[in-house]
């Protein structure tokens, strides 16, 4: 049986959680191409939480349905750009191209959404086995309503304990690695204390290719996550 991975930008690198049924690996690695190489022999799915496939035009329906799905924690999901402002090698060009205002953490996302367009481009099938996800989405669908910020002392502790009530033990690696990070202002797996939200970001997504091994829920309904702009969170 083939493990499940989810993967984070944290600032730098990609946080990659390896999820098995006994247990859990936090690793990072500096491309998508890196993590590509690295696990799509023995990955089932590797979800990302980066914009997969893009519109020429126009919102993705899935960036709006996630932020009704979330309802007040609907501004962490955020409007991806179309493919002409994604290609444009210039800020002011891109604004331009795009459908509406180009924010500044959307242009930052601009060289990982390359990078995961130019990986499906090069290699056919990724399109079977690298989905997008979003974090956000996946806790809500586990925890219910009332999450509280990624960022704060309460939202972390629900967090790591969403992660063992659905996960089980084999999360413990991932809660003692963030408890760990939390602590400690020293770099662990590259990975920064103030990134450590990212790795419980990506273990929830890493939880849910696994628990839904493979029968998704998407946003919207019905999509392809292969080939649609789409999110996948935890099954019915």
């Amino acid at each position: 049986m083939g493990s499940h991975v989810g993967v984070d930008w944290a600032s730098g690198s990609w946080v990659v959680v390896e999820a098995t049924t006994e247990t859990t690996n936090v690793s990072t690695e500096p491309s998508l191409l890196n993590v590509w190489h690295e696990y799509r022999e023995r990955a089932n799915e590797i979800l990302v939480d980066i914009p997969v496939h893009l519109e020429s035009e126009g919102d993705r329906e899935c960036d709006q349905e996630a932020k009704d799905f979330l309802g007040s924690r609907g501004s962490t999901v955020f409007w991806t750009p179309n493919s002409d402002a994604v290609t444009a090698g210039d800020y002011d060009v891109a604004v331009a191209k795009n459908t509406r205002g180009l924010g500044s953490h959307s242009w930052g996302l601009v060289p990982r959404i390359q990078e995961v367009n130019t990986l499906l481009d090069e290699f056919d099938t990724a399109h079977k086995t690298l989905y997008e996800s979003h974090p956000e989405v996946c806790f809500k669908a586990y925890h219910g309503d009332n999450l509280p910020s990624k960022k704060s002392d309460a939202g972390f502790e629900v967090r790591k304990k969403c992660l063992i009530k659905n996960g089980g033990e084999s999360f413990q690696p991932v809660i003692e690695l963030a408890d760990k990070r939390q602590a400690n202002s020293q770099w662990h797996h590259r990975i920064q204390s103030g990134r450590v939200d990212d790795v419980l970001d990506a273990a929830i997504i890493a939880l849910t290719a696994r628990e839904s091994a493979g029968s998704y829920s998407t946003l919207p309904k019905d999509a392809d996550p292969a080939c649609d702009p789409s999110i996948v969170y935890p099954g019915n």
